[in-house]
């Protein structure tokens, strides 16, 4: 059989506003590990400066750290800042590839149109249903507690000429409801290479 290759993206309708927040939250995150720095430079030196023999006598360690307490806060926070800070920007400019090489599917997440990061690589039988998003099936998958949805569209409404759909499948870790917006040529590429009817019922009655 003759291999067949089709591939599709689901881009930001509106980058700009993404582009924004992720080079927001990569500069407030690098100014929080600067703030780490800065409170480990503190401290260091805290512990570096000599003490004489006079000062020993009413030297209290207690009462030494203690009065480092604050940098101590501060090098936390900093940290934890700055690693939700970078782990929340892949979060807000990002983009999606969807491949469909005969037999398997493949999604990809793009980071800030740089890196890729394969998400779900599906071969047929893995398939299990596929649909539009709204309809009565995709309802009572997603009120079914063993079905658990992954949103792979960064946009909340289709880019002219796509719609949303859904593909349950199986994945390593359970049943997933895959949400993708692409075109419904995938659709129909993907059914006609399959050996099973996996279409819902009413997905032609629009």
């Amino acid at each position: 059989m003759q291999e067949v290759f089709y591939e599709e993206s689901a881009s930001l309708l509106n980058e700009k506003p993404a582009k924004f927040r992720y080079n927001l939250l990569t500069i407030v995150g690098v100014i929080c590990i600067l703030s780490a720095v800065f409170a480990i430079i503190m401290i260091w030196m805290a512990f570096s400066v000599p003490v004489n023999e006079e000062d020993m006598q009413s030297f209290v360690l207690k009462d030494f750290l203690l009065s480092l307490l604050p940098l101590f806060i501060l090098f936390v926070l900093m940290v934890v800042g700055a690693v939700l800070l970078f782990k929340k920007r892949h979060s807000v400019y990002v983009s999606y590839d969807y491949t469909f090489v005969t037999g398997e599917l493949r999604i990809c997440k793009v980071i800030h149109n740089r890196k890729r990061k394969l998400l779900y690589r599906l071969s047929d039988e893995r398939l299990i249903k596929i649909g539009r998003v709204g309809s009565e099936s995709y309802k009572k998958l997603k009120a079914s507690p063993d079905n658990k949805e992954d949103i792979l569209t960064p946009n909340e409404e289709a880019a002219e000429g796509k719609e949303i759909f859904y593909i349950q499948a199986s994945t390593n870790v359970g049943k997933k409801i895959l949400v993708l917006e692409c075109r419904q040529q995938m659709i129909s590429t993907i059914l006609r290479y399959m050996n099973k009817n996996i279409l819902e019922s009413e997905f032609n009655r629009r």
